[in-house]
């Protein structure tokens, strides 16, 4: 299905490694002019180098670390020079500590609340005003199925990010005059890094085996295994289209059934 995305321009942040990877792959296979944000540029060498392979007209790696606005701004800035423009931003971030409310004190919920929701509050401030100069744009805010069925010791990402899904939907009411699609992912468990990271950290808190940990965060999930991270990009690259037209101010899970409320 060919999605007319050739041209396009793209901002992906945290786009090294998970689930920002596998977005900014799916982008740039489908044409689209992505630029990579992280920490690191050396990490995105990789990335840079996947995306040109497919075919992509060009990938450009940033330096943004998204807990810093004036980062944000100059990264953003940055590709706009570039690229002439914004058509996409996929808002991605670090995901906060796992623990339990009774194991995290009020330093832990201020760098969640940095990390998680000042972040994308100061990527939707860069972006907004390049979009509704440019004629309109999608925005796809990446959260978690735990804003739709809690996640046990998942606290920080339960809460923090049912803000951010507070704000993709007052932007897509907001903004939908100017033609500006926003709309928020709720990932389930899908083999990326960060999945590992969890299944380590359940396997320690609940000395178990690493199979036993990791069936604990299948044992949820009707199709009964971890998603590919290219289940995610592909969606991603589908809402972008014009195929997705019509979706704003809605939370999708990608969770293999996980998420069972309407």
């Amino acid at each position: 299905m060919e999605l007319g995305l050739t041209g396009k321009r793209a901002l992906v942040t945290a786009a090294s490694r998970g689930l920002g990877r596998a977005a900014a792959l799916s982008l740039g296979r489908e044409g689209a002019r992505v630029a990579l944000a992280s920490r690191s540029t050396a990490a995105l060498d990789e990335v840079a180098a996947s995306i040109a392979a497919q075919g992509s007209p060009e990938a450009l790696p940033l330096v943004m670390d998204v807990t810093d606005p004036a980062q944000v701004e100059a990264g953003v800035k940055a590709a706009v020079a570039q690229f002439g423009g914004l058509d996409i931003l996929v808002a991605n971030g670090p995901g906060p500590a796992a623990g339990s409310f009774s194991e995290l004190d009020l330093d832990a919920w201020r760098r969640a609340l940095d990390e998680v929701v000042i972040s994308m509050v100061a990527l939707a401030q860069q972006v907004v005003p390049v979009m509704r100069a440019g004629g309109g744009g999608r925005i796809l805010f990446v959260t978690t199925v735990g804003v739709k069925v809690v996640q046990p010791k998942m606290v920080l990402s339960n809460a923090t990010r049912l803000a951010v899904l507070g704000l993709a939907k007052t932007l897509s009411e907001e903004f939908a005059p100017d033609n500006i699609l926003v709309n928020a992912l709720c990932p389930g468990p899908i083999a990326t890094d960060r999945m590992r990271e969890l299944i380590a950290d359940t396997q320690a808190r609940e000395n178990l085996t690493e199979s036993q940990a990791e069936a604990v965060w299948l044992d949820e999930v009707p199709l009964g295994r971890m998603g590919r991270p290219e289940d995610f990009g592909d969606l991603v690259a589908m809402l972008c289209s014009q195929a997705g037209s019509f979706v704003t101010g809605a939370a999708l899970a990608v969770d293999g059934g996980k998420s069972r409320a309407y």
